[in-house]
């Protein structure tokens, strides 16, 4: 199985800087799904990142982006549904109920949502009962190219494995346990982010404690694959 991260839609505090941490820790997709932000805030927090991370990255929004900085590739949903780029990359798409995964051949793999009730979302809650991912795995509807999201933490993980999904994608599970990382250093705030504006020293600043927790989470839940 293989454990993809979603970044919190939110600005979060040292954001690139845990990105990066994670990537050394062992993490070998990462979704960027930033719904609310510019196109130059986008590009600003991928040039945060390492290069040498930039082609495990996947992106939710301005796919032109894939090309000019190497990326993996893109991920389809309602708000932006095609891509059209020239440049061959790994395609992923949403899909939110045991009908669409038909379309799973398409892709490079599937995202199906939500498994159990959300994290990160508010009364978004699990679509499906245990009968019903038992019966789409019988009868191959998950596979090793559906990856289950939605609620994935230490004590659903391991339920995951049993329904034969290739993997799992995480966002609250890795973000939302640190809420004081959102919104609150007055180095990485929205308007600053606008700005563009960072000092040349905060490019890579050392981990503070809940970056440490970022990792931590993660390395939880990937002992646990």
């Amino acid at each position: 199985m293989q454990l993809i991260v979603i970044t919190s839609p939110d600005t979060v505090v040292q954001e690139a800087e845990k990105i990066n941490a994670l990537f050394e820790a062992g993490l070998e997709i990462l979704h960027i799904r930033k719904p609310n932000f510019s196109k130059k805030e986008y590009i600003y927090l991928i040039k945060r990142i390492k290069e040498e991370y930039h082609p495990k990255i996947k992106i939710h929004e301005f796919f032109e982006l894939t090309g000019k900085y190497n990326l993996l590739g893109v991920h389809l949903n309602a708000r932006n549904p095609n891509y059209t780029g020239r440049k061959v990359v790994n395609i992923s798409r949403s899909c939110h109920s045991i009908e669409e995964l038909k379309i799973k051949t398409k892709y490079d793999y599937v995202f199906l949502s939500p498994i159990f009730d959300s994290i990160s979302k508010e009364g978004y809650y699990a679509k499906y009962n245990n009968m019903i991912l038992v019966n789409a795995s019988k009868r191959r509807q998950i596979n090793k190219k559906v990856i289950a999201l939605g609620g994935i933490d230490r004590e659903t993980l391991p339920i995951v494995k049993q329904y034969g999904f290739g993997g799992a994608a995480v966002l609250g599970s890795i973000w939302q346990e640190q809420p004081a990382a959102i919104r609150s250093y007055e180095g990485d705030s929205r308007e600053q982010y606008r700005k563009n504006k960072y000092p040349k020293s905060s490019r890579f600043r050392p981990l503070n404690d809940d970056a440490t927790d970022v990792v931590k989470n993660f390395l939880i839940l990937k002992s646990l694959l």
